[in-house]
């Protein structure tokens, strides 16, 4: 980001500011008295100015030095900054979203910038689009946007990985479904003082056949959706580009594509989603591995051996049953996301639960003795919730 995009904003000077030290999320977040996700929006704005150490406390980068050095001078000499937007308000983590003029209005009216990610459909009704235009400073990692045909140019301009746009057309009278993809805004959060570009393409069906049965599977998903379910081995997949998707024996690549995967039980499963969905269902697994940075996960599945789940700014729901053993393992990873899972554990077993929390909330389910295996829970959350409840 640029130094002063960054420092025209009151909050990030404040976090700049309180970045004279190495500080946790949860530290900064106390400090500066501002909730989880704004925080966390105002951080990512600061990409190049700060990161994190071998701690995982943030720190200011050589670049990040400088801004604060800027700040200094231009307070020292009480130079008065004007644009320091308010907070914006932030939609993140839920599963539908309405959005309507009423909220639109309301928000033009308060100064405020509405910012929508991390969800799976957004519906826009009937709304002026350049009081739209206003208030809309970016939508992200969503996968349905539903909206009327004149909305569409307002809301590409604003997107990030969207999946898929659906609007009904005067010519058609029917639904299209198009992509928005920022090309040259991958990997960054779109704002007012970046380039908008606009790329309309249609999903194709890159490949529809078997695939080649493995124990073990690897799958990274940098945007898109993926479905898996128990049966025989098959994929079906629809991309952008044959290059999107890259299949080799027991990894699977895809890159902002729409995936649909049946598939037996496993020994083990080890999901990296970047932005996206990832819906498993059905499947037994021994060792189940998913690391999630920006994304939503669905889970229902049988664990026999363990289960790592690592959320850094996502959102995994579901339930996990866990088979009979000697010994098993939960364990859940939080650094700013949010996690709502259900297990089902034999009455028999005995379940011991542990956590390490650094500002967040946690639930777990009550330690008990039984007699016939082990059932380890530990939960680490850094700015996060996490709920784990026993069926």
């Amino acid at each position: 980001m640029d130094i002063f995009d960054a420092i025209s904003n009151e909050l990030r000077r404040k976090i700049i500011k309180s970045l004279d030290k190495p500080k946790s999320f949860s530290q900064l977040s106390d400090e500066l008295k501002v909730e989880s996700s704004a925080l966390a929006f105002h951080l990512k704005k600061l990409d190049g100015l700060i990161s994190k150490d071998e701690q995982g406390n943030y720190i200011l980068t050589e670049e990040g030095k400088r801004a604060l050095s800027i700040i200094n001078v231009i307070e020292n000499q009480n130079i008065s900054l004007t644009n320091s937007p308010k907070i914006p308000m932030i939609i993140q983590y839920v599963d539908n979203f309405v959005v309507n003029e009423n909220m639109i209005k309301k928000l033009k009216e308060e100064g405020r910038k509405l910012i929508i990610k991390d969800v799976n459909t957004v519906e826009f009704k009937e709304i002026d689009p350049e009081l739209l235009d206003s208030v809309l400073e970016n939508i992200e990692n969503v996968i349905t946007v539903k909206c009327p045909e004149d909305l569409v140019n307002v809301i590409s301009s604003k997107s990030k990985e969207i999946i898929s746009v659906e609007h009904e057309t005067e010519e058609t009278s029917k639904n299209e479904i198009e992509i928005f993809q920022p090309e040259s805004l991958v990997g960054k959060f779109i704002s007012a003082f970046l380039p908008k570009i606009r790329i309309n393409d249609k999903l194709k069906v890159i490949y529809d056949g078997p695939l080649q049965p493995t124990n073990d599977l690897h799958i990274d998903l940098d945007g898109g959706v993926i479905k898996i379910s128990k049966g025989e081995p098959h994929l079906f997949a629809k991309c952008r580009e044959v290059d999107d998707l890259d299949i080799d024996k027991d990894n699977i690549e895809a890159d902002g594509c729409y995936i649909k995967i049946s598939y037996p039980d496993l020994n083990s499963l080890d999901v990296t989603l970047d932005g996206g969905k990832i819906d498993v269902s059905g499947l037994k697994i021994n060792k189940f591995s998913v690391d999630v940075d920006g994304g939503l996960i669905n889970l229902n599945v049988s664990i026999l051996d363990e289960a790592y789940l690592s959320i850094d700014g996502g959102k995994i729901d579901g339930k996990i049953s866990f088979l009979p053993n000697q010994n098993s393992k939960l364990t859940i990873a939080v650094d700013g996301g949010l996690g709502n899972i259900s297990i089902s554990v034999p009455n028999d077993v005995t379940v011991i639960s542990s956590s390490n929390i650094n500002g967040g909330v946690v639930t777990l389910p009550k330690s008990r003795i039984g007699k016939n295996g082990i059932l380890n829970i530990n939960a680490s959350v850094d700015g996060g919730v996490i709920r784990v409840k026993e069926e």
